[in-house]
This record gives structure tokens, C-alpha cells and sequence, in this order.
């Protein structure tokens, strides 16, 4: 086995980056470096389907695939003849692609329906959808992201996957624990990292590392952590993870952490279907806390994913120093009988053959030509550096209110208008150019279905159907 490993690992040319891999992996150092990339894997989205549909259409493409030990709607793509981005499954978010181990800290931290949840650095958002599923869509559930670039790719990808209650925000994650003190029920620190444990599918990652990055990390990494405890309640919950393998940025950070606030470090009872090693107890001489060995840690060479580490901390107490020294500022939902969105309703219920009284079931915010839908417990939401929330319903068209193509999948069978169906080679021909030649129908919107389950919202005019695609594909049926 040696012998294999010196013949398939190298050296990376980043000299610094060897010699702390070599001072933390020791002999170790051969075998991760010559580690494979974590292979492609999804989860299901069971706020759109179910495990057994989707099976039944994996089989049907001829994907070979392989569940994963901890997750039951995880899978590992074994062999895979055709793209699944080019599936109508995948349009419908009925799955995403996932990395395996990037499907740990949610259900570590298993956010439960009904509760308050922040995901503090959210994007690209499969983290974020993964949790809005587990809290089966209720709750209230806030995204977050620094960045307004990546908020736009974790808008896309909640959109798409029916999430409706969610609050994204634009903000420095280390601001929510004066905003929000005592605040939520459980929070996910998925921190920004080196991402040393992606090295083996992202070589990239030894161009720009060095340890002065690696320190600079460590020091907004223990800003968000703060944060975080400030902003949870106490008896509440918190995952921090990252895909990096260096202690400086995980189990010192956390040792940190417990010498200085209120903080128990919980057991992880997934650990024992992860096959996982422990967190270390000793780094550089220095013996730290034993129940830091509580920690998940993964490797690639050994557990055949990305590397990765998660730990699961419990707040036990709310020191009275830390006080909220921010006001903020919250915008009211408006229930379904408020005057300012009524009318809007009942012409979508007109118009689509909506039974008015879905709309009690959630609550709603209104711009001049947009109607998003949320979770009916959502009565406010904060008003300064909000991007949205909820899911996008509706939006105002010179033929009246169109229904998004995520509000369509998500109310599905209950709009019982304007619903139109195409053949095989129609459906092809229109993902594949984004509109076809379609006859005997009347000008304006409807809805796409096949097999009876709403796909899309699509545009009829002048004898040619049209569909708004992010891009046109070549659609696997």
C-alpha cells in the first residue's frame, strides 16, 4: 500500500503549505495528498417529493447510485450516463447536489419545525435548503450572507427548492449578536475556512494558501463564534463547521470559545454511522479540553469525503454583560385579510382557480409587482438589510398577477386553471430554445404540467409558447 501511495501522491508546489501538513499529518501526509475527490453526490428535497419518487426516476435514467450511511436521503453518484441538471427533477427541485460531507452539519444540528433558526454565513444556500426541509417549511428560518454576489446564488437554490420560511439578510455576520440577543433556538456557523479538506478536488486551494490567511480566518472565524453565542438563546443549540483540517481553525478556536463564555460542547449522536476519527485533544505539545474529542472530524484519504469538521455547543447560560446596543427596526407581514394585499389574492384566485382559503395559511409581503409568500408564523421580519423572504408567489404582468414557476410546484394541484400539458418531443424542443409553435390557446400565462404535477409557468402569444429558463438545455426525460 505504501509503495502505491508514493508512486500516486505529490508534493504540492506550495512549500509553506507542506511543511504544515507534514507537522500536523506527519506520515500521514502521503496518503491525503494522494487522496481521490470526494465523488458527486444529492439529497433529496422532501419539501418538493419523495424519497420513493425519486429512486423510481433514478433507476428509470439508469443512474447507479449508493446511500449514504448517516443520511437517508443522501446518495453518492456511482455512474451517471446522463447530466441530472438537465432533468426535469432537477428543474422542479426535487433534488440537489450536495457534497457528502456538506450534508453533516444540518442534521447535526437537526432544527426542528417551529423553531428559530440562523444560518450565519449561508451561501451558496444547499446548508440552508437542507434545514428549511428539515423544519418542514415552518419556523422561521434566517439566512444570512456577507456577500451580495453569493446571495444571489442562495436565493436561486432556496427559490428552487420551495423554501418559504425564510428571511435572507445582507450583513457581517458578526453583527447578529447585538442585533439578536437570546435571539434564536439554534444557529449553524458553517464558517468561512481555508478548505484544506477539499484539496484533493480543489488543487486551487494550494496557490493562494499560506499561514498568515490561515490566521487572518481564524480571527473572523472567532468573531462569527462570538456572534453567534450572543445571539443564541440560552438552552440553545449551535454547529460549527468547517471543511478545513487545520486545528487553528476548529478545535483551538473552540477550546477558545469554552474558556472564555458559557458553553458545553454536546455529544454527536451521528457520529456512530460516520465512522468518523475525534477531535483532537492535543496540538503542538498542549493538552485541551477532553470533550473536544466529541468533534467530528473527516479526512479524505480516510472516510472517502471531503475533509471536514463539525462540533455541536450548547449554550447554558446568557451573561448579563452582553447587551443589545442596536434597535431594530421590523416590517409587518400582512395576513391574507389585510387591505393592502386582499384584492391581489382574490384576482390570483380568480385567475388561476386558487381556493381562496390557502391563503390563510400564510403570511405575505407586497411591492409594486411582487407578492412573496412565507410561513404563516413570519408576523415580522427586520427592515434594513433584508433581501427577502419567503417564497417569490407571484409577479405582475400586463395580463394580470403570473404565478412564479416555484409557486406553481409548491401550490401544485391546488390551482386548478390555466393548466396546459405538451408531448415528449414539445417539452424537449422547449427547454431545448426557450419556446415553441403551440396552437389554440388564449393569450396569457399558464401552467406547465406533467403527469399531472405542475412544472413550470409558461407565456402563450401569437402561436408560440415561451418559457423563462436561467439558460436553455437539452432536457432528459
Amino acid at each position: 500500500m505504501d509503495d502505491q501511495i508514493d508512486k500516486t501522491y505529490r508534493m504540492t508546489k506550495n512549500q509553506e503549505l507542506n511543511t504544515y501538513l507534514a507537522h500536523f499529518l506527519g506520515d500521514e501526509i502521503k496518503s491525503f495528498l494522494a487522496a481521490e475527490p470526494e465523488k458527486r453526490a444529492i439529497r433529496i428535497n422532501t419539501i418538493k417529493t419523495t424519497l420513493t419518487e425519486i429512486l423510481a426516476r433514478l433507476n428509470h435514467l439508469n443512474i447507479s447510485y449508493s446511500p449514504l450511511s448517516f443520511n437517508p436521503l443522501g446518495f453518492v453518484l456511482n455512474d451517471y450516463p446522463i447530466p441530472l441538471s438537465h432533468t426535469l427533477d432537477f428543474f422542479h427541485g426535487d433534488f440537489q447536489y450536495q457534497g457528502i460531507s456538506s450534508q453533516i452539519p444540518a442534521l447535526v444540528l437537526n432544527p426542528q419545525p417551529g423553531e428559530k433558526v440562523l444560518d450565519i454565513a449561508a451561501a451558496p444556500g444547499s446548508k440552508s435548503t437542507q434545514m428549511a426541509a428539515l423544519m418542514q417549511n415552518l419556523g422561521q428560518l434566517y439566512l444570512n450572507d456577507i456577500s451580495k454576489s453569493r446571495l444571489q446564488s442562495l436565493n436561486v437554490n432556496v427559490q428552487r427548492s420551495g423554501v418559504s420560511n425564510e428571511v435572507i439578510l445582507n450583513m457581517a455576520g458578526e453583527r447578529f449578536g447585538k442585533l439578536f440577543p437570546d435571539y434564536f433556538d439554534k444557529i449553524l456557523v458553517d464558517a468561512p475556512c481555508t478548505a484544506l479538506g477539499t484539496l484533493a478536488g480543489s488543487p486551487e486551494v494550494a496557490h493562494w494558501w499560506s499561514f498568515d490567511k490561515l490566521k487572518k480566518l481564524a480571527v473572523s472565524q472567532k468573531q462569527l463564534l462570538v456572534s453567534a453565542f450572543k445571539a443564541l438563546k440560552p438552552g440553545g443549540e449551535m454547529v460549527y463547521s468547517t471543511c478545513s483540517i487545520a486545528p487553528e481553525e476548529n478545535e483551538i478556536l473552540i477550546q477558545w470559545l469554552i474558556d472564555n463564555y458559557p458553553v458545553e460542547i454536546q455529544d454527536i449522536h451521528l457520529k456512530e454511522k460516520l465512522f468518523c476519527d475525534d477531535g483532537i485533544v492535543q496540538y503542538n505539545g498542549h493538552m485541551l479540553n477532553q470533550r473536544l474529542s466529541r468533534a467530528v472530524r473527516l479526512y479524505p484519504h480516510k472516510h472517502k469525503m471531503e475533509g471536514f469538521f463539525v462540533i455541536k455547543l450548547k449554550k447554558i447560560a446568557s451573561p448579563t454583560r452582553y447587551t443589545n446596543s442596536v434597535l431594530i427596526k421590523w416590517l409587518a407581514t400582512l395576513a391574507h385579510t389585510d387591505h393592502l394585499i386582499k384584492n391581489e389574492l382574490d384576482m390570483l384566485s380568480e385567475l388561476w382557480g386558487i381556493d381562496s382559503d390557502l391563503w390563510k395559511t400564510y403570511r405575505y409581503i407586497m411591492t409594486k409587482n411582487r407578492i412573496w409568500m412565507m410561513c404563516g408564523k413570519i408576523r415580522q421580519i427586520p427592515s434594513k438589510r433584508l433581501h427577502n423572504a419567503g417564497l417569490l408567489l407571484a409577479e405582475k404582468r400586463i395580463t394580470g398577477w403570473k404565478l412564479t414557476n416555484q409557486s406553481a410546484q409548491i401550490l401544485g394541484n391546488q390551482v386548478y386553471s390555466r393548466r396546459i400539458t405538451l408531448s415528449d418531443e414539445q417539452f424537449r424542443g422547449l427547454f431545448s430554445t426557450g419556446f415553441i409553435p403551440v396552437s389554440n390557446l388564449k393569450y396569457g400565462y399558464y401552467i406547465l404540467e406533467r403527469g399531472s404535477k405542475p412544472i413550470a409557468s409558461v407565456y402563450w402569444e401569437k402561436g408560440k409558447l415561451q418559457i423563462r429558463l436561467p439558460h436553455t438545455f437539452r432536457l432528459v426525460l
